[in-house]
């Protein structure tokens, strides 16, 4: 059987890194093609190898992915094999965000560009989400670069929900309370103390009917630890909900209840999240930087720079406007069609064909074979089409 496997430092629930290698396997597997994971840590419980044992596995034909965010020993091993390698590349979050936190944190960063570097001598190809991504993988020598949207699951965020999470946030409802959401670790580069000082602000101008949920797992105690204080100096803490992680099922309550998205982030390769709330038809203000703008295109609001006022204000205007919100509905279905599944499986169908050439098997799939993830977003997609 031909096979493409793909390698990657962490396989963990929820996330987004590990969640693009599992839609990519699908879609191979759908074709008859053998995909696992290789990892330095499985947290999923999906059986994934540890890494430095695919020799075990290999075959003169394989190809192999690397998944680049990081630094991790599991490039240097991929270096020294002859089968072919393709990088994906979610793209290096700088450094100088994490010093104040880890300065091991810091270091290992830089060593990831280093192996981004390293890694272009050996890589026939590289992927990668956006064109602000595709600027490092120039300069770091790639010379052939295919730039295709994160391939993802609905299923990950637009299943069944969680009924304590929607209680929840039908209780803030019927009191008129508004929910702002974010989704994503909580690190200095997506810069959520922004979002903090916008409730604040929203309390102070607008009258102060907001809660903010912070979903995500905390990468440095210390920030988190600097979040907690500002949010109690400020006198909003009782109006932050912190959630340290969540199930697939509290995650689609959460999008599902919500009123508004809100980022902050000043650095982002591609901004999953942002493509999640566009699925539930929630409207997005966020902080224009890195390819957020690329993601988010005409489906939000774009901020050309830190104004927790300004932030404040659009999030009220589109958490209580029904006419901008259907408008902005009707721009994320457009901007679905370009990064959903429903576009993004024919691109990644024409890449696995690349990649079964340079592997030398022989085999060719029926891409015909339907997409499970395209029939999924389809569906999605044509509902909210009808909503807007």
């Amino acid at each position: 059987m031909s096979a493409i496997h793909q390698f990657l430092p962490l396989l963990a629930p929820g996330d987004g890194t590990g969640n693009n290698a599992r839609a990519i396997a699908t879609r191979c597997q759908e074709l008859g093609i053998d995909s696992n994971f290789f990892t330095q840590v499985d947290r999923t419980g999906l059986a994934a190898a540890r890494f430095d044992e695919y020799h075990r596995y290999m075959k003169p034909d394989d190809v192999v992915i690397y998944h680049l965010a990081t630094w991790s020993p599991v490039a240097q091993y991929l270096k020294r094999l002859n089968q072919q390698l393709a990088v994906y590349y979610h793209n290096v979050t700088p450094g100088d965000f994490f010093a104040p936190y880890s300065p091991g944190a810091s270091v290992t960063q830089r060593l990831a560009s280093l192996e981004l570097e390293a890694l272009a001598e050996r890589a026939f190809m590289a992927m990668t989400p956006s064109a602000y991504n595709t600027i490092d993988l120039h300069q770091a020598g790639y010379a052939l670069v295919h730039q295709i949207p994160i391939i993802f699951d609905p299923e990950d965020f637009t299943g069944e929900g969680d009924p304590k999470v929607d209680k929840l946030l039908a209780d803030l409802h019927a009191e008129g309370t508004q929910s702002w959401l974010f989704v994503g670790r909580l690190v200095p580069n997506k810069a959520q103390e922004h979002l903090i000082m916008a409730l604040h602000a929203h309390r102070r101008a607008l009258g102060g009917n907001a809660v903010l949920h912070l979903i995500g797992r905390p990468a440095f105690d210390g920030y988190l630890t600097r979040l907690r204080k500002l949010a109690a100096d400020l006198g909003v803490a009782e109006k932050v909900n912190f959630v340290s992680g969540a199930s697939t099922a509290e995650l689609a309550s959460y999008y599902r209840g919500s009123d508004v998205f809100a980022s902050a982030s000043e650095h982002e390769g591609f901004c999953m999240p942002i493509v999640e709330a566009m699925f539930h038809g929630l409207p997005t203000v966020a902080y224009e930087a890195a390819a957020v703008g690329e993601t988010l295109g005409r489906a939000g609001v774009l901020l050309a720079e830190h104004d927790p006022l300004a932030m404040a204000a659009w999030l009220d205007k589109l958490a209580t406007d029904k006419d901008a919100r259907s408008a902005f509905r009707g721009e994320a279905v457009k901007q679905l069609e370009r990064l959903s599944p429903v576009n993004t499986i024919p691109m990644l169908d024409g890449l696995i064909a690349m990649m079964l050439e340079a592997g030398g098997s022989g085999f060719t799939p029926d891409f015909d074979h339907p997409s499970r993830l395209a029939e999924d977003s389809r569906r999605i997609i044509d509902a909210l089409a009808e909503r807007s």
